[in-house]
């Protein structure tokens, strides 16, 4: 199997001592890839670090081979990313927010932009300014900017949070399809297990700070009834130190 990202080692700790403690993993082609935990258990700062937003104090990722710190531009050419929030120009359109972002890309056509938009559900809005758009639109519009340039791994922090459950369910089914059909590969942190177990080919739970279960989703249920089950049965041995 082709490997996408290599995670090794990588420790990231705050003044506060939270952080993220040795964390080991890796994604490969094909993959839609859960990085499954409960708030504050380390999702973002490591997908900060993967995404070249920050530094770890130790270990490395590498992104189609390439080092994040030493070759950034090569391993981030073919990638796709929102961490945290969708950051968007409010007062001007859909249409015109991609625009902007294409500018950042070599040969954007605006076929590209029409395309991406529909693909979304976003194409009978283009027009529209952002400020009216609701949270389940901007997330759209998020993971349409993500994926303008046609990468081959998108990395998306918690896509469905505060999203309703049609809204939820249009933007699995958008990730499942652009997998399936693109063979895009993804990395999707979240909280919400359901969403997690639905979606995802293989899961990562992470829990205070470190990588506490691996595995294909398939492989996982054979054990548990739910990916909630295990998820909570991992908890509860982290706990315990067990």
């Amino acid at each position: 199997m082709e490997k996408v990202l290599e995670v090794k080692g990588l420790t990231k700790l705050y003044k506060n001592n939270r952080g993220i403690n040795d964390i080991n993993f890796e994604i490969y082609k094909g993959d839609i890839f859960g990085f499954l935990g409960p708030n504050g258990a380390g999702k973002t700062t490591t997908m900060k670090i993967i995404s070249g937003l920050c530094r770890a104090d130790q270990g490395e990722v590498r992104i189609f081979g390439f080092d994040i710190v030493e070759q950034f531009e090569k391993a981030m050419q073919n990638v796709g990313c929102i961490i945290e929030t969708v950051e968007a120009y409010e007062y001007t359109s859909a249409y015109k927010n991609l625009e902007l972002v294409s500018r950042f890309y070599k040969d954007i056509k605006k076929a590209r932009i029409d395309e991406v938009l529909e693909l979304v559900g976003l194409k009978d809005y283009k027009n529209e300014k952002v400020a009216n758009f609701s949270l389940g639109m901007k997330q759209r519009l998020g993971l349409a900017a993500a994926i303008l340039s046609k990468p081959e791994l998108v990395i998306l922090d918690e896509p469905t949070n505060g999203l309703d459950i049609e809204g939820m369910v249009d933007i699995r089914n958008i990730i499942t399809q652009l997998a399936s059909e693109q063979k895009i590969t993804f990395f999707i942190s979240s909280h919400l297990v359901h969403e997690m177990e639905i979606t995802c080919s293989r899961v990562g739970i992470i829990y205070n700070g470190k990588l506490v279960k691996m595995g294909y989703v398939k492989e996982l249920l054979k054990s548990y009834d739910t990916l909630e089950n295990c998820f909570m049965d991992q908890v509860r041995k982290e706990k315990s130190g067990t």
